[in-house]
This record gives C-alpha cells, sequence and structure tokens, in this order.
C-alpha cells in the first residue's frame, strides 16, 4: 500500500487572529520556506487552552492580534536545509517544544529553561503567538514528535499531557503515592492520568459533581465533593492523619492554595500547577517548611523528555483521552469555538484546519 503524501503548497495560508475581547479575524498570510533547522507542517488539529481562553475572554492582558493555539497536531510538508533526524515528510506528528540543544540548561537537563524552548513561537505582520489556529505553520524540526495514526485532535492533546507529565516527575512521584489533584477540568484530569501512570493513589477534590464523575469514570481511586465535605479533614482521613504525599493544585485560585498547602505531610510536595487570574500570594510560615521539610514547586510547561513520553503514549494506545474533548469546529468558526471554550465547565475545543 502505497501513501500519498500532499505536499503542494499555496502561496498563502489561513489563519485566525483574536485581535482584541471576544474579536476574532480570519487572515491570509504569505507562506514561508523553512529554514535550517525547521519544518513546514499542514495543522490538522488544535486545541484550545487556557492561555487563548483568558485571552479571548479578557481575563489575562495580552498583545493583539495574538494567533493563539499551541496544542497542536499535522503532518510534515517539508524540511529545511540539514535536517538528519528520523522523521520524514508525511510523518504525523505533535508540536512541541524546542531546544537550542547546547547551553547550560539543554547540557544540564533542564531544556524548559533553554532560550529556544517556545521558538515555534511566529511573529507576522498579522500576527504573533504559538501560531497554531491555523493551516500551516512552520516549527522548529528538534520540537516534532510522531504520533502514528491517531486522529489529530488526540495527538494535539500531547502538549498539555505532557505538562502532567512534567509535573508528575518534577514532584518525584513514585508507586504507593497519596496523591490529591484540586480541581478536575482538563488539567486536572491530564494530572489524574499521569498520576495513576506512575503508580499513585489519586483523591480528586471539586465542587462540580458532574466533573468529579468524570473523574472517577477516568480513574480517580477517591474523589471529593468539596461543595459538600471539608476536603483538608477527609484527605487526613484517608491518609491515616499523615497527609498527602503530593497535592496538585491544577486550579489557580487563593482557596486551592490555602487548602493545599495544609494537606502535604511531611516531607510532602505542594505543585503549583495553574497560573492565577488574579494573582494572590500564598501565604507560608517559613518554620512549617523548615520543621516538616515540604516542598512548593511550580510547574509550567514540560521538557522533550516529557513530550516524547506523552506522544508515545497516545501513539501506543495507552491513554485514552476521548472523554477531554467536547466539540471540533473548523477554522472559519473559530469565534464559535472561542465562545463555547469560555463558557464554565468545558473541556478541550478542538479546531480543525
Amino acid at each position: 500500500m502505497t501513501t500519498t503524501v500532499d505536499t503542494e503548497v499555496k502561496s498563502s495560508f489561513r489563519a485566525g487572529t483574536i485581535t482584541g475581547v471576544g474579536e476574532v479575524e480570519l487572515v491570509d498570510i504569505p507562506t514561508l520556506t523553512p529554514g535550517y533547522g525547521e519544518a513546514l507542517v499542514r495543522i490538522e488539529a488544535t486545541a484550545i487552552c487556557t492561555w487563548e481562553q483568558r485571552t479571548y475572554s479578557g481575563a489575562q492582558d495580552n498583545k493583539f492580534p495574538f494567533i493563539g493555539g499551541h496544542e497542536v497536531a499535522g503532518t510534515i510538508v517539508s524540511f529545511g536545509p540539514g535536517y538528519r533526524g528520523q522523521l520524514s515528510i508525511g510523518d504525523r506528528v505533535a508540536l512541541g517544544a524546542s531546544s537550542c540543544g547546547s547551553c547550560h540548561w539543554c547540557y544540564t537537563g533542564k531544556d524548559r529553561v533553554c532560550a529556544e524552548h517556545y521558538g515555534g513561537a511566529v511573529d507576522y505582520a498579522e500576527g504573533w503567538g504559538p501560531g497554531g489556529f491555523a493551516e500551516l505553520k512552520i516549527h522548529p524540526a528538534d520540537g516534532l514528535f510522531p504520533i502514528g495514526d491517531v486522529p489529530a485532535e488526540i495527538g494535539c492533546l500531547s502538549e498539555p499531557l505532557s505538562c502532567a507529565l512534567h509535573a508528575a516527575r518534577l514532584s518525584g512521584a513514585q508507586v504507593g503515592n497519596d496523591v490529591v489533584i484540586l480541581g478536575a477540568g482538563t488539567m486536572g484530569l491530564m494530572n489524574l492520568i499521569a498520576m495513576k501512570k506512575h503508580g499513585a493513589r489519586v483523591i480528586v477534590s471539586e465542587i462540580d459533581a458532574d466533573r468529579l464523575a468524570k473523574a472517577k469514570a477516568m480513574g480517580a481511586d477517591v474523589t471529593i465533593d468539596a461543595s459538600k465535605q471539608d476536603p483538608i479533614a477527609t484527605v487526613m482521613d484517608l491518609t491515616d492523619g499523615r497527609g498527602a504525599d503530593i497535592v496538585i493544585a491544577a486550579i489557580g485560585h487563593r482557596v486551592a492554595n490555602e487548602q493545599g498547602m495544609q494537606m502535604i505531610a511531611p516531607r510532602g510536595t505542594f505543585v503549583v500547577f495553574a497560573s492565577a487570574h488574579p494573582e494572590t500570594p500564598i501565604e507560608v510560615g517559613p518554620n512549617a517548611l523548615h520543621n516538616n521539610e515540604k516542598r512548593i514547586i511550580g510547574v509550567v510547561s514540560s521538557e522533550k523528555q516529557d513530550f516524547y513520553t506523552a506522544a508515545k503514549l497516545i501513539r501506543q494506545g495507552q491513554v485514552d483521552l476521548t472523554p477531554l474533548i467536547q466539540n471540533r469546529y473548523p477554522l472559519s468558526n473559530l469565534s464559535a469555538a472561542l465562545d463555547e471554550a469560555i463558557l464554565p465547565g468545558t473541556y478541550r475545543i478542538i479546531v480543525e484546519a
């Protein structure tokens, strides 16, 4: 069986820009040729993340026009000169983090801090941003990860899954740990999946009954309805008074931070996974950290090893992310996709180019 790869590229491509709060415009952008170390990718699917949601709703300041979309999957159309990797034209890939490979951070295994981590960002005359709301994108070739034949709507979720795997790795999660996840939105459930893969007992605390039901269906060992139960007391009961080894705040909220800090056991780790808008400082007594050897860590994005693992799990069918997809829209109807994405309680909305 011979697979035909469409390598024909038009002189321009369509992209969706957020031009202001609640405003979207479709624009045509001249097609560029990939340079050294780059590849041209025909985008198939892009998931709408919270950055795009907050920009569109006005919850977070941003610079307009903004071409959002950093959870992306597509097909390689061409490579720039000098590519010597294992990917080929026609391969289907998720678009992820890149790195220079030769700085302090890359040499010490911390490539998320590399200045080239976000090297896939676009800066056109028509708008700037991660560039996934479009038909085509030039991306660093070292930031492409194979997804095989899985649907693009699933493959594009490699990025958020990689962030959860990054959190599990940095937190030091081990088999048998008691892990609490605060919030059962998309990223809370991604952290649930990641922690279950690490062999933890996962406790999910949430105030929405439907989200709790989804968490239970996706493998949560225990769910806590925080609207009816005291989550701190419940966690203490579940852990024989020790507290949780790891608590992940998958919602950026003062109450979540306060609860999380009171739930962690001695030598436990509190993971600040979600950004907060508006931002409220976390108040903590230094002696409480000192005397109990507790840790607070922040997690943002992921590193290549996390992204590779996420794409591999998806490619091999080791995780089921279909429950996290709520709806699909064509790029031509980006405004409707964003309108639904900012509604309370939504999971991932997919934009198909």
